[in-house]
């Protein structure tokens, strides 16, 4: 059996979200509130310095947390979708699912991730905090240097263990080190068809997310998972 293509993921996740928009859009608008609300504790680390290597330090510190919170809320809306597909009743509390079950293994595969995208930006962090508002032509071009290989980084990282999430859901029983190795093992050969996805779903976020100053997001986020959960379900259907 064939893998699905973009288009077809996007009709039977347009054609699944559909009937249950009202509670999806209510669950988008509290996880990107609460997201919001999160990502303010990545600056609180201005608050307390004016040296560079104190405030990379407050700023790593407090950019995991956040970091890790903002997941949690990510594996909350992953267990909404996969309710959705498996025919279960959904409701907008779905959304906290990690903070009370599997909040262990939750909490762990959550550092992992937010750790894949702190620490790859720490060289760039460093440039950025240390020439704001002195940039030059040649600053700039040392900045592109920094951050072109986070973003890299980060983008690979974040392909290769895209399913780590959904499995979690599935096996509840298995470690973050399993999760994670299972991940890599099942995007072997589909990264690339990932990222396809990905860039083919820019436009959407683009032209009606930014557009609409962000109101339009709480109607892409959940055709976004739901795209996501459908890969996922496609790529386990599928798998020899």
């Amino acid at each position: 059996m064939p893998y699905m293509t973009f288009p077809q993921l996007k009709y039977s996740a347009m054609a699944r979200i559909k009937p249950v928009m009202r509670i999806l859009t209510g669950t988008a608008a509290a996880f990107w509130g609460l997201s919001l609300m999160v990502r303010q504790l990545s600056s609180a680390s201005f608050l307390f310095t004016d040296l560079l290597l104190p405030q990379v330090v407050f700023y790593s510190l407090f950019a995991l947390p956040a970091g890790i919170l903002f997941r949690m809320l990510h594996i909350g809306f992953c267990f909404l979708m996969l309710k959705l597909y498996c025919g279960r009743p959904i409701a907008v509390s779905d959304l906290f699912y990690a903070f009370t079950a599997q909040t262990k293994t939750a909490l762990r595969l959550s550092l992992v991730m937010a750790a894949f995208h702190v620490v790859p930006m720490i060289p760039f962090t460093v440039f950025s905090m240390k020439y704001t508002g002195t940039m030059h032509d040649m600053d700039l071009a040392i900045a592109l240097f920094c951050y072109t290989p986070a973003l890299v980084l980060k983008t690979m990282l974040n392909l290769i263990y895209s399913q780590a999430v959904y499995l979690m859901l599935d096996f509840p029983a298995c470690p973050v080190k399993q999760l994670l190795r299972d991940s890599r093992l099942l995007m072997q050969g589909h990264k690339g068809r990932l990222f396809y996805i990905q860039v083919c779903m820019l436009p959407f976020i683009l032209f009606i997310g930014v557009c609409t100053c962000g109101i339009g997001m709480l109607w892409i986020t959940p055709f976004i998972y739901a795209v996501q959960t459908e890969f996922y379900l496609d790529l386990v259907t599928n798998r020899h």
